[in-house]
């Protein structure tokens, strides 16, 4: 990777900011489960999965594995 390719990346902080913007937001995951963002920590974890075709795929880190 380039220094220019290097510089096009943000920090995780920026990705973080997204995620505090949810925070008490409920979702119905593409796995049929669900979650809240910023209130509740246990059964919270997600995982993205970019497929490219309709977007990202989300589902919990359980449905996962």
């Amino acid at each position: 990777m380039t220094q220019e390719q290097r510089e096009k990346y943000q920090e995780t902080d920026e990705l973080r900011e997204v995620f505090r913007q949810l925070a008490g937001r409920k979702f119905k995951l593409d796995c049929g489960h669900h979650v809240t963002f910023g209130n509740n920590f246990l059964g919270n974890d997600i995982t993205v999965y970019q497929t490219g075709k309709d977007g990202p795929e989300i589902i919990c880190s359980q449905c996962g594995y």
